[in-house]
């Protein structure tokens, strides 16, 4: 799949240079004013010796964040001293070390507020692993967001439902160089290296510890989905029922005629819902379908979930919840080809009995039908123009002759229809 790599220049620099956050006297961050929110009494944050100065991080200074038990699960701490600065790909991934005693997701966020609330925002969220005592660096990516400006730093230490105190030390928060931003334009999510959702940031919320989505080797790549890569997702008994994933690397688009039905492909070994929901982010407004899978033995199947009614409606997050039930044991869930199309307002079958694949394709596209109907498909290219069209499909198309790019299958089974997006490389 040939991917479109928007570049954008920065137009602000960083009040500080861009000099790491080190806490040290005469250097950076120690003389901030940081704000304590969300956190009981909200005990300030403190500079202190390094706890443990070996290994990773041997800087003489670090800050020590207290999430009480009796804070909010988001306890956090902000500056406005890191002044306005534009994301670009000089800037965009952002490392900072920790040492804390559990695995919990780390948030950090920025937020506008030259503007009137809700503060336009950007958050990533990624958990530490190290819990013996050592310093470990967790990386953030925010290539999502240059172009955007902000001037408000937060650190959320320990995004986690808290009980009992405890005690987190960070440091040296860097500004590095940054992956491009990838044009996305509805086309199948697939995990594949050259295709799209692999390399987007997927955080993980009401999940207990909340550990990161995977993508890992498909585990049956027999049947309907034989692609590579997939996502996995473990839900933990003790998550809530609605444990989920989201990513804001979908951008803003509306529904309409052409991306109304969203299908996705899920092996699970319990039945339980799926949910897919779309939201406008840090707004609230969203739209949320759920929808059953019927299969247990390993095989994929296809759910198709119909948001017709949102038509004319513009969201721009996207969460998943693989496993919307109560649990009393991890689940794993594994989902892949996330796909936007539109129907004739008829049902799932068209969905279940026609398989079209490789997307991306390069030389053909295979047809797999489980059906006594003709198969019939035309070809129409972004602009609407007819490229090919076959009224009696076999078992495969020849798209060696267009162009790379995308394009529209209209698919036609009987009295049934169905529009398909297929990405030519």
């Amino acid at each position: 799949m040939k991917k479109i790599t928007l570049i954008f220049i920065s137009i602000g620099v960083f009040a500080f240079g861009q000099t790491t956050v080190d806490f040290e006297p005469g250097g950076t961050g120690a003389s901030w004013t940081w704000t304590v929110d969300q956190n009981s009494s909200n005990p300030a944050l403190e500079i202190v010796a390094n706890p443990n100065a070996t290994g990773l991080n041997t800087s003489a200074s670090v800050a020590k964040f207290t999430a009480t038990g009796a804070g909010e699960p988001w306890a956090l701490t902000y500056t406005d001293n890191v002044g306005s600065f534009t994301f670009s790909e000089n800037n965009s991934i952002v490392k900072i070390k920790v040492r804390k005693d559990i695995p919990t997701p780390v948030g950090l966020k920025f937020e506008d507020t030259s503007v009137p609330p809700p503060y336009p925002s950007r958050i990533v969220e990624v958990a530490n692993t190290q819990v013996n005592g050592d310093w470990e660096e967790l990386t953030f990516n925010f290539s999502i967001a240059i172009g955007e400006t902000f001037n408000r730093m937060i650190i959320i230490p320990d995004f986690y439902d808290r009980s009992i105190d405890t005690t987190i030390y960070f440091d040296d928060i860097s500004f590095n160089s940054g992956g491009s931003v990838v044009s996305y334009n509805l086309e199948d999510i697939d995990f594949e290296t050259n295709g799209f959702g692999a390399d987007w940031v997927w955080t993980v919320h009401q999940n207990n510890t909340n550990p990161a989505l995977e993508f890992v080797a498909n585990p049956n790549t027999s049947g309907i989905n034989s692609t590579s890569t997939v996502a996995k997702f473990t839900s933990l008994d003790f998550g809530e029922s609605y444990a989920l994933t989201f990513t804001d690397y979908i951008g803003s688009f509306t529904f309409d005629q052409n991306n109304k039905i969203v299908t996705l492909m899920v092996n699970k070994s319990v039945i339980s819902d799926v949910g897919i929901k779309f939201e406008v982010a840090g707004t609230g407004t969203h739209v949320q379908l759920v929808k059953p899978n019927t299969v247990t033995d390993g095989s994929w199947e296809q759910l198709t979930f119909d948001f017709s009614a949102q038509i004319g409606n513009t969201y721009n997050r996207l969460v998943i919840i693989p496993d919307f039930a109560d649990r009393t044991q991890n689940n794993v869930s594994y989902f892949d080809q996330l796909s936007f199309g539109s129907t004739a307002g008829l049902d799932d079958n068209i969905f279940n009995a026609v398989k079209m694949f490789p997307n991306p394709a390069k030389d053909v596209v295979q047809f797999s039908i489980n059906a006594n109907e003709q198969l019939a498909i035309e070809i129409f290219d972004v602009l609407g123009k007819s490229v090919l069209r076959i009224d009696n499909v076999q078992n495969e198309v020849n798209v060696s002759e267009l162009n790379s790019g995308l394009y529209f299958v209209h698919i036609a089974l009987g009295d049934q229809k169905a529009t398909k997006k297929l990405v030519v490389n």
